[in-house]
């Protein structure tokens, strides 16, 4: 059975925890995973999580809100699990791969595993195909698909960004941003409901 160092990821959640507790309303939390069942997905599922990817669905204390920029709740591994198998389903049904000039049409991949989402149902995924990408979060869009930019290129890299920012009230996604990606930079923001918002840079 694997075993899982906490470290890295457990010192940011820490922080951003902290911070969460201190700022805005309380949340229930995320389920954690077991390594035991961590260790049972990458074996039903023929792919390799990352460290920091185990680590971060073994946290036992998430908010289940949304904090995560771009308005996003973390999912439990099961839900997780659920929403790519039925992103999967429509990917299927939409039909053949290629468009009529024969050029490749974006779609979900089994390597793809949501670990956050929106209310409006799109999702933060993880791509966990080997290569320059392994473990990188992108945002996915249910209903545009494809790939852009990585928002970050791993959750160690997410949660780190996400915890400077809300202690020193800077932006996220800056590297994101330098890198031409689509998403704004923003700086997070309690509004007076006790609800955190991130705003769009100017």
């Amino acid at each position: 059975m694997t075993s899982i160092d906490h470290s890295r990821v457990r010192q940011s959640w820490d922080r951003i925890g902290l911070w969460l507790r201190t700022h805005v309303r309380q949340a229930p939390l995320r389920p954690a995973a077991d390594a035991g069942r961590l260790d049972a997905v990458e074996a039903a599922q023929a792919v390799t999580l990352p460290a920091d990817v185990k680590e971060w669905w073994a946290l036992a204390d998430v908010s289940a809100d949304f904090w995560i920029p771009g308005d996003f709740a973390p999912v439990a591994l099961e839900e997780a699990l659920d929403t790519r198998e039925i992103w999967l389903l429509v990917a299927e049904e939409e039909g053949p791969l290629f468009d009529q000039n024969g050029e490749p049409e974006p779609r979900l991949l089994p390597e793809f595993i949501p670990i956050a989402m929106s209310p409006g149902g799109d999702g933060l995924i993880v791509d966990l195909r080997p290569g320059g990408a392994n473990g990188a979060v992108f945002l996915w869009d249910h209903e545009r698909w494809g790939l852009g930019v990585p928002l970050w290129d791993s959750i160690d890299s997410m949660l780190q960004d996400i915890a400077a920012a809300l202690e020193s009230q800077t932006p996220v996604l800056r590297q994101h941003a330098a890198l031409g990606g689509a998403e704004a930079t923003c700086v997070g923001q309690v509004d007076d409901a006790g609800e955190l918002n991130w705003e769009p840079v100017a």
